[in-house]
């Protein structure tokens, strides 16, 4: 909780949690700590971008890598990136021998 929490662009209507101040605790205590260094700068970087919005969140983020890990997913393909921090993420996820 020591990290500097900027508000993440992502909290919208389309939201599951519907407390802006619920969401970003659970980012703060949850999501954050468990963030990569790598992601984390791509994470800080896209937040200034214009366009933040359609970025892959780092709740949504961590949906995706409990995915590839539960199934023991060895490939991906990233169709339409943005920042690059879902291709990232999917690539750190996946075992060594794994293809992206």
């Amino acid at each position: 909780m020591g990290e500097s929490v900027e508000k993440t662009p992502a909290f919208s209507k389309g939201n599951l949690l519907k407390n802006e101040e619920l969401y970003q605790y659970i980012l703060e205590t949850s999501v954050h700590p468990r963030e990569s260094q790598p992601l984390k700068v791509i994470r800080k970087a896209t937040a200034a971008h214009p366009r933040a919005i359609i970025a892959t969140t780092p709740d949504a983020g961590q949906a995706i890598e409990m995915v590839l890990k539960l199934i023991n997913g060895k490939k991906t393909i990233e169709i339409g990136v943005f920042i690059g921090y879902s291709l990232l993420l999917a690539a750190l996820s996946i075992p060594d021998d794994g293809k992206g």
